[in-house]
């Protein structure tokens, strides 16, 4: 069971992790194992294309909170993009 504490963590700003952003890809349905995972080996294949190139991936914060989450760029910490939890596919 969660404690009200950890749970109070992510009440107003939430949490922040540093992270790397590989990319994005809008998918067609909320849920489903297998469309999550080919979304995901397209941008690992994106990502070591990329590399190949020289380019790097994009520093990021990840900042969670109970209303949604936030991808900030970390280096200017504009918002790159910002969604609520009813649009997100997470399992």
């Amino acid at each position: 069971m969660v404690s009200m504490d950890t749970m109070s963590r992510f009440h107003g700003e939430g949490v922040r992790y540093k992270a790397k952003l590989i990319g994005m890809d809008p998918v067609p349905d909320a849920i489903g194992e297998k469309m999550c995972r080919d979304s995901m080996m397209k941008l690992k294949g994106f990502e070591v294309a990329g590399r190949k190139q020289g380019i790097h991936k994009r520093r990021i914060w990840l900042k969670i909170s109970s209303s949604g989450l936030k991808i900030l760029d970390e280096r200017t910490g504009t918002i790159v993009i910002q969604l609520h939890f009813c649009l997100l596919t997470f399992r």
